[in-house]
C-alpha cells in the first residue's frame, strides 16, 4: 500500500513503524536543511528523510536497526526521485564524521519484558523500563557526531520525562528550546530543539 504525506509517496510495509502524528509533528517542524548534511536515527519508511532530500539538503544519511526499514526507504526514496544514503546501524553505531542537523523520532514507550511484540516493529516503540533507554543513549553520543551550531531535533513525549531530556542537552552544550506540541490521547508529543554550542 503506497500512502501520500504532504506530497511524498510513501510505501508501507508491515514490519516498519507507519508514519503517525509523531512524523507529521516532525516534519511540520522540521528546521532548515538547504545544503545541511543531516542524518536520521531511526529512518523508518523513510519520510523524514525524504521530505530533507526534497528541501534541498546537501546530504541526507538515514540509519535504522531494523532491516525492513533499510530496504523500505530505499524504495521509498526511489518512488520520490531523491538520492538518501541508507544502511543498518544501532543509533550511530556505524555513523561516521559530523553533522548540520540530527534528527531523532525515538521509540519512547516505557515497556517491561511482558509488554515486548515479537518482530523488527517492537524497535521502534520500545523504549525500555523506564521510556528513555534508547533516548539517553542516544543524547550521550550526540555530541560526537554533531557540528558546532548544528542542530538536533527530538520528538519526545510527556510519557517519558521532557525536563530529563532538556537537563541532559543543557549540560552537554546545547541551547535547547521546545518548538512545538501535540496533544495526544493519554499523552503530548512535543518537538525539542537542541543547538550545538560545545
Amino acid at each position: 500500500m503506497i500512502i501520500n504525506i504532504e506530497g511524498i509517496k510513501i510505501k508501507l510495509h508491515p514490519e516498519v513503524y507507519e508514519p503517525s502524528e509523531d512524523s507529521i509533528l516532525l516534519l511540520k517542524n522540521l528546521v532548515d536543511v538547504k545544503n545541511k548534511e543531516v542524518l536520521e536515527i531511526g529512518v523508518g519508511t523513510g519520510l523524514i528523510s525524504i521530505a530533507c532530500a526534497k528541501r534541498g539538503a546537501k546530504k541526507v544519511v538515514g540509519v535504522d536497526i531494523n532491516p525492513y526499514a533499510i530496504e523500505i526507504a530505499k524504495e521509498n526514496a526511489k518512488l520520490n526521485n531523491v538520492d538518501i544514503i541508507v544502511f543498518k546501524s544501532d543509533l550511530f553505531e556505524n555513523v561516521k564524521g559530523k553533522f548540520d542537523v540530527i534528527l531523532f523520532n525515538p521509540p519512547y514507550l516505557p515497556t517491561s519484558e511482558d509488554d515486548k511484540i515479537d518482530s523488527y516493529l517492537n524497535y521502534a516503540f520500545d523504549g525500555g523500563k523506564s521510556g528513555r533507554e534508547v533516548l539517553d543513549r542516544f543524547i550521550d553520543e550526540l555530541p560526537n557526531y554533531i557540528k558546532k551550531n548544528g542542530v538536533v531535533q527530538i520528538l519526545q513525549s510527556s510519557l517519558t520525562g521532557e525536563k530529563e531530556t532538556v537537563d541532559k542537552l543543557k549540560s552537554l552544550g546545547f541551547y535547547v528550546k521546545k518548538v512545538d506540541t501535540l496533544k495526544v490521547p493519554f499523552e503530548e508529543l512535543m518537538i525539542i530543539n537542541g543547538i550545538y554550542k560545545g
